[in-house]
């Protein structure tokens, strides 16, 4: 009995933090609508808009916390207030919410999230969470912004908005809010496979889906007992999942959306709020920008939209994006970092060099070919060395070969929209070549695979058979069950503990000629304000309202 009520306790926990960002999100689009005038329907991006509201939600208060934290700690009760407040909006048009008792909510709502909270059974924290994200949220919720951060330590300067979202939910010695942020993003995924199956009148956007769940269900097979590049839930801190559902949601309507030549005002301005986004968590997604570029050039072009109308519409991330790079030249110095030519080095706060040192080991850990001195060949063998990149890479190409068996026997042909998909073909051929050069580690993937399987929905007009909706039902509950841990699973029913160790504790620490500590093993701060690992002098000094940290 104890076990039940534990699990239930840790679902209505999770649906408390759904539901803030749910509400968070429908705040949003009643504030973008009033300021803008912008209107908005029953979908966005092809997609029922209350799906869509957790994550418009994320964002909107990931970026309220950044502007925040120039001002205040993010553990102040004043954040608390204010964010209480931003719910209070959605007492505006109340009676326009449409959640009715249907197969489908309690699927979406109730059976989704009562299945992926298993996860958070034998969960655990992924090595880079006591490297530097723990400590950097830390900082955030300690302090206001500090000029010159980076000094502290280089991996500050990627500084995610994940950071900011999750130093709000430091609750209880569990840390288990952290966990259920990623939980949200796969949430939104399959909460949407489900609407664009059984209720979209797209027909790119019904079979891009089907294949996605088929895609997801392969991913339980193969050699090594599976794993074909299909989203995963990561360890605690890590955001690649999130970025790669969001890769997918904002390609897949462009490419949707040029085939249309046209796209109304809330969709125009919901993909550049969410490219921002998917930029703020990780900037290693940075591709989307190019295709964002040239969906905005089309379209002003075939729609022949004045720049005042377009100002409008990209008011919102027009707004953030500001505050983002100022935050980002506060902290590190440059505009873009790790981008070099956008470093200004005429202040004494920022550290020369720091750039060439994030460059140098995220492309060596990821199996960037840059950062080798090999051919292509050699590269593509040493790349292929690696269990887990070998594992991933092969499966990935034995579902590819299925999708299309799959496709051959069970679809109606049609024929290609050549146009359309040649720009889908080079976007794809155009990130592979992106990821080679970056790194191909398997966890930087996961949107590019997801996007390939989707081109499938391009070129099929048709299935032979009409699918039932109880199928559908049926194999997104397979999926879901599938993607959690069967060590998630084992953990619960041993009634072993279900949440994640308190990391505080963990460390042993010792003095260094800097007067800062240092692990007395390894290079994982974890969580302490007193721990760097730079050997280096670090003077923070108050200078006005900011405090400002200098590396000697």
């Amino acid at each position: 009995m104890s076990l039940i009520i534990t699990h239930l306790f840790n679902l209505l926990s999770y649906i408390a933090f759904y539901a803030f960002f749910y509400l968070s999100g429908r705040s949003f689009l009643i504030l973008l609508s009033s300021f803008t005038k912008i209107s908005f329907n029953k979908k966005i991006l092809f997609t029922k808009i209350s799906i869509t509201y957790p994550i418009l939600g994320a964002f909107f208060v990931g970026n309220l916390l950044i502007i925040f934290n120039f001002f205040f700690p993010l553990k102040s009760f004043i954040i608390g207030i204010f964010l209480f407040l931003l719910i209070l909006i959605n007492f505006k048009n109340l009676n326009k919410q449409n959640l009715s008792l249907t197969i489908e909510n309690l699927i979406i709502f109730i059976l989704i999230p009562a299945i992926l909270i298993f996860s958070q059974y034998n969960t655990g924290w992924h090595y880079d969470a006591g490297f530097y994200h723990l400590n950097h949220q830390n900082w955030l919720r300690e302090s206001n912004l500090i000029i010159g951060m980076i000094n502290i330590h280089w991996a500050f300067g990627m500084s995610s908005i994940y950071e900011y979202l999750s130093s709000i939910f430091w609750f209880d010695n569990s840390f288990k809010y952290l966990h259920y942020l990623n939980l949200m993003f796969i949430h939104f995924f399959y909460s949407m496979l489900i609407d664009n199956i059984n209720n979209s009148k797209e027909i790119i956007i019904k079979n891009s889906s089907i294949f996605l769940l088929i895609y997801s269900l392969l991913d339980n097979f193969g050699i090594n007992g599976g794993r074909n590049g299909f989203l995963y839930i990561q360890g605690v801190t890590k955001q690649d999942t999130a970025v790669a559902i969001l890769f997918f949601t904002i390609a897949r309507s462009i490419f949707i959306f040029l085939k249309k030549k046209s796209v109304n005002d809330i969709d125009f301005s919901i993909i550049l709020i969410l490219s921002l986004f998917m930029i703020q968590i990780k900037l290693s997604s940075v591709t989307i920008v190019v295709l964002v570029i040239y969906f905005i050039f089309r379209m002003m072009n075939l729609m022949r939209l004045k720049m005042s109308h377009f100002l409008v519409i990209s008011l919102p991330s027009l707004i953030f994006s500001i505050v983002w790079v100022l935050k980002q030249y506060i902290t590190t110095g440059c505009f873009i970092y790790p981008v070099s030519v956008s470093c200004i080095n005429s202040f004494d706060w920022y550290q020369g060099g720091s750039t060439e040192e994030y460059e140098s080991i995220t492309r060596g850990s990821s199996y960037s070919i840059p950062y080798f001195d090999f051919n292509l060949f050699d590269w593509g063998m040493y790349f292929y060395s690696f269990e887990i990149n070998r594992t991933v890479t092969t499966n990935f190409l034995i579902s590819l070969l299925l999708l299309t068996l799959f496709y051959l026997i069970l679809t109606r042909w049609k024929r290609l929209d050549i146009s359309n998909s040649l720009e889908f073909f080079i976007f794809i051929i155009f990130n592979i070549v992106y990821l080679v050069y970056y790194g191909p580690t398997p966890r930087y993937t996961m949107g590019t695979f997801i996007l390939i399987v989707v081109f499938f929905g391009f070129i099929t007009n048709e299935f032979k058979f009409k699918i039932k909706k109880v199928f559908i039902y049926v194999f997104v509950v397979l999926s879901v069950s599938s993607i959690v841990r069967f060590s998630s699973y084992t953990s619960f029913f041993n009634f072993e503990h279900s949440n994640l160790f308190d990391p505080r504790p963990i460390a042993e620490y010792v003095s260094q000629k800097n007067g800062y500590l240092k692990p007395d093993i390894g290079d994982q701060c974890w969580i302490n304000l007193e721990c760097t690992m730079s050997t280096h002098e670090i003077l923070i000094s108050n200078q006005g309202f900011f405090s400002v940290a200098i590396r000697k």
